[in-house]
């Protein structure tokens, strides 16, 4: 028996991004954007529960008032190792690299973002830099604490400070060039009408973390860099010993990781926002009622730019 006729308004699934290509060769080397995000999305959960594995062992460890677990060097590592992979791994790219990249070209009516390439380089990049990171986790572990204070990281620590400092140095480039492509792609990117007032506020918070990203990013990078090369070369950038000035370390580390706070908060703030218009949106079309603009482009108007992006059907 033959499967009845589809009716004129239903329209079977086009091609999209998951189903475009096949393989574990066309994820490796796509430069979509919605992929680039998932492949973010995948690296940065990784990271996510190998803190989370220093976490537990630190919880379970002060279950007791003196500790059963470890000893107190290996409770310092566990501590240092999962505030590197928390901070440097997760909560920094986490949204802009996996939300971000998915949605700011989709909200701003763009096809990708301006530099795919790039995009996919950066991606890589950050494996390069986690993959240092976890060599130093599993070569000794790191017990400096997650700031890297010198002179303890630079002169006095026996842990495995080289390699975490090289990959934290190669994971900056990572963000640098995130930041760079978002900031580009929004000059430059957005279809017609799509004025700056009319920006989501999402997007809005993406570009002010890429301005964080693109001037902070490599003062930490150049610091931490010399820390490493103190280490390695016995320099004198920090150590009081040989003129240094350990102070200056921490200006400089805190020139960006102070920033770096409203790089996790601000598109958290943004994507709630955005779920709170979207729940309007719903509610007052339940109503028959416009949707209120409160600070944002109207959501049902985005529809026009997604259209013009190729994203929804006309």
């Amino acid at each position: 028996m033959s499967a009845p006729p589809a009716s004129p308004g239903h329209q079977l699934p086009r091609e999209h991004y998951l189903n475009s290509t096949y393989g574990i060769r066309s994820w490796l080397l796509t430069t979509d954007h919605k992929r680039i995000a998932l492949l973010y999305l995948v690296s940065v959960t990784f990271f996510f529960f190998i803190g989370g594995l220093f976490a537990t062992m630190i919880r379970i460890h002060l279950l007791t008032p003196t500790g059963y677990l470890v000893t107190p060097e290996t409770y310092n590592k566990l501590f240092t190792m999962h505030g590197v992979a928390m901070i440097f791994f997760f909560l920094i790219p986490s949204i802009p690299a996996v939300l971000g990249n998915f949605l700011i070209p989709l909200m701003i009516g763009a096809k990708d973002l301006a530099f795919p390439k790039i995009n996919l380089l950066s991606w890589y990049i950050y494996l390069v830099g986690g993959c240092f990171v976890l060599y130093s986790f599993s070569t000794g572990g790191l017990d400096t604490g997650w700031t890297f204070y010198t002179p303890l990281s630079s002169v006095y620590s026996n842990s495995a400070v080289t390699p975490a400092v090289i990959g934290i140095f190669i994971n900056g480039f990572s963000s640098i060039l995130t930041g760079l492509n978002f900031i580009v792609t929004i000059h430059t990117m957005r279809s017609p009408g799509m004025t700056w007032f009319r920006m989501p506020l999402f997007v809005w918070a993406h570009y002010a973390t890429s301005i964080i990203f693109v001037l902070g990013t490599p003062v930490i990078a150049i610091t931490l860099l010399l820390a490493g090369m103190e280490r390695m070369f016995h320099l004198g950038f920090f150590n009081p010993a040989m003129g240094g000035d350990p102070i200056l370390f921490q200006h400089l580390f805190w020139f960006y990781s102070h920033p770096a706070v409203y790089i996790m908060i601000l598109p958290a703030m943004a994507q709630a926002y955005f779920w709170l218009l979207l729940h309007r949106w719903f509610e007052h079309r339940h109503r028959g009622h416009r949707f209120l603009r409160l600070g944002a482009s109207h959501v049902p108007d985005r529809r026009i730019h997604l259209r013009r992006a190729g994203i929804l059907a006309s």
